[in-house]
């Protein structure tokens, strides 16, 4: 394979890893889809935890935490601050108590964020 055909793949290989992080709205879907996809991977793991899985989804969620516009997001924001401090904070029960309701919990919660979000316009 010559070096051209090895630098195309690969930034087709890029492109489609990086789908959407073009925009602002694009880089928080991913963050979704990071948590969900890790969330789910916790879940299958049951009773072992992954910490790599696990430290993805909570990054993630203080990920979003992070990207939000206090002043300009009002209440809304305020709304969404405290879901995801309450996701932080039953992620790390569960990590102490191995229950798999809270990771559940947390699912439904980031699952209905997100689809709100892709519903959302760009």
């Amino acid at each position: 394979m010559s070096l051209d055909n090895v630098v195309q793949t690969y930034k087709n290989a890029e492109n489609i890893y990086a789908k959407g992080i073009e925009t602002p709205h694009g880089r928080i879907q991913i963050v979704f889809d990071v948590i969900q996809k890790n969330l789910d991977k916790l879940t299958q793991s049951h009773p072992k935890t992954d910490f790599i899985a696990y430290g993805k989804a909570l990054q993630g969620i203080v990920i979003l935490s992070g990207s939000l516009d206090m002043e300009k997001g009002g209440q809304i924001a305020d709304e969404l601050n405290e879901l995801y401090a309450y996701c932080d904070k039953i992620l790390r029960e569960y990590l102490e108590s191995k229950n798999t309701k809270k990771l559940e919990e947390v699912q439904s919660i980031i699952s209905g964020i997100a689809d709100s979000w892709a519903q959302i316009e760009a």
